[in-house]
Parts: C-alpha cells; structure tokens; sequence
C-alpha cells in the first residue's frame, strides 16, 4: 500500500484540524453516533483484514480498527488531519498497523491502489459527500477490493429532518432545504468547497455494478446534527429517548433513509 504523506495543494480541512476532536469528534452525541458506526465495522472487518479509510480525518475509526488487529491505509486530503492522526497512532502505540497517504479523494482516478490488495474500505461522518464523481471512487475500489470484500459508508443525504424543521423554525429555509438542491457550498476559515448529497439509490448506482448493496441504516435520524446538538445534550431525558428512537427505528424503511447521515454496506462481487 502507499505509505508516507505526499505534497498536495492547501486544503481547507488543514485549518480545522488541531481543534477537530473537541469541536467535532469528542461531542457527546457524535461519540455516541460514532459508536454505532464501530458496531457495524468491527462485523465487517475482523483482526488481519486490510481495509482502506477514505478519509480518515484526526484517526479515530482506524486506530479504534488498529487497536483490534484490522491493517489500515488510513487516506485523507488534508496534511494535517493526516499529521494529527499519526500522532493518534503513535500515542496509541498502533502506528506499525496503519499506512498514512495523502490521497485527492476529488480525483480517485489518481489514487494508483494496488490491485486486489485490500479487503475492504469504509469512509465515516460525511468524507464522500466532498467527492463530485462517486464513479472514479468506484473504478478505484472495483480495482483495489478482493471479491467478497466489503464497504461501508457513512454519507449525508438529502433529506435531514432536524435540519430542516429546526432552520425553518428559525426562518433560514435556505439553509433548511439546501440538501434538497443535491449540492450546496460550505464554508471553513473563509475558504469555500462544494458539498455533494446523494441518496442511497444514486450513490450505489455510481460506484457501480462491482458492488452489491447489503444494508442500508439511518445515522442521526433523530439525534440532531452538530449545529442543534448543544441544545439537545443538555436535556438528558430528551437525549435518551432520542437514543432509544435512533436505536428502534434507524434500520427499518424510510427511516433509514433519513438522517444527518445514512450508513450503508456493500459487497464487491
């Protein structure tokens, strides 16, 4: 696998990662989030199996793999993410199973995986909705996955319940029904970059017909998004029955199509 972080052009996520994990990662319903993403990969990758993170952001999900014995190539755009997550790594004394690449996950087409290298690859919390053509990312991973290897993403789709009802509480409907237009532009340290919201049907079509769609889960269909959570974690009996919603429902249909995010697996043929 490609190791060592190469030279790519400024990224705007480099100004955001020395405080990622306490703004974003370490926020308690997003720990809680992260957990079920946990479940469903530790079923998916056992100890030995080589998986690619796309994405990989500060390293949470692929030192939590690595400590559990799973080889990771852990590959994200921004050096520093990368630079924070090696430093995870070490602290955690699981950096001899992990590969950091800096990889353009806009351009998969210059990604140069070794072919049927990998068992497996998962993007967590929102990496792929940067990406304008899920079918390079496809003809990457077609190439780099062994038969019967799996992957698993978490993406955000167009339809998010809390977003819009809380915005249109708050007269933002644009920002309430910016999902519905499939692409919006984001914004971070005044540096702006296209967000792209696929749904589960268009996503799967665009990786292509290599991949066979397992399941498809929702992931914060009624736990709230970051911009609503302080307002939530507060109120502790709300946020449990919450939880106990998200827990019930978030697999079964329409549900699981909701959400911040949705959660879905597939298998390479």
């Amino acid at each position: 696998m490609p190791t060592g972080v190469e030279k790519l052009p400024d990224n705007p996520f480099d100004r955001l990662a020395a405080r990622y994990d306490a703004e974003a990662a370490d926020a308690p319903i997003n720990r809680w989030l992260r957990g079920r993403v946990w479940n469903w990969l530790e079923r998916l990758y056992p100890p030995g199996a080589r998986v690619l993170d796309i994405g990989c952001g500060t390293g949470e999900d692929a030192v939590w793999l690595a400590k559990r014995g799973v080889l990771i190539t852990a590959a994200d755009s921004s050096a520093e993410m990368l630079a924070q997550a090696q430093r995870k790594a070490e602290l955690a004394e699981v950096a001899d199973r992990i590969a950091f690449v800096q990889l353009d996950l806009a351009h998969a087409d210059q990604w140069n995986l070794p072919a049927k290298a990998l068992d497996g690859a998962y993007s967590n919390f929102g990496a792929l909705n940067c990406v304008g053509s899920w079918r390079e990312v496809g003809k990457a991973l077609e190439g780099s996955i062994r038969s019967g290897g799996r992957i698993g993403v978490a993406v955000m789709g167009p339809i998010c319940p809390w977003e819009v009802l809380w915005h249109t509480a708050h007269g933002d409907l644009r920002t309430a029904t910016r999902r519905w237009r499939g692409q919006s532009i984001a914004e971070i340290e005044g540096v702006s970059f296209p967000v792209y919201y696929p749904t589960p049907r268009r996503l799967a079509r665009e990786l292509g017909f290599s991949f066979h769609v397992e399941r498809v889960c929702g992931l914060g269909v009624f736990l709230p998004p970051s911009d609503v959570q302080p307002v939530v974690a507060r109120r502790r009996t709300l946020l449990a029955a919450l939880e106990h919603l998200e827990r019930w429902a978030a697999e079964l249909p329409l549900f699981n199509r909701l959400g911040d995010h949705y959660w879905m697996e597939l298998c390479r043929t």
